[in-house]
């Protein structure tokens, strides 16, 4: 069985499996870390393949560069 502190993740948009997705978020400045830090993390995810609103699906990374998509549900785009 592998380790769970080496499984790594991407997150895809749910409608077409992208990993082009973004989300809103706040970051504030760290003056401690000298960077700016994740805040609060908002509900809003967008897919830049689709070009619209999606739903981020967390799969599995396989390797350094392909992931285990999920099924896709029928009728649903490609």
């Amino acid at each position: 069985m592998s380790d769970p502190a080496q499984t790594r993740y991407a997150h895809i948009c749910h409608i077409c499996g992208s990993d082009h997705v973004t989300r809103d978020a706040w970051a504030i400045w760290d003056v401690a870390a000298q960077d700016w830090v994740i805040e609060t993390l908002f509900d809003h995810i967008h897919c830049h393949h689709c070009l619209g609103p999606t739903r981020a699906e967390q799969v599995v990374l396989t390797s350094s560069i392909t992931f285990a998509a999920p099924d896709r549900m029928e009728g649903a785009p490609p």
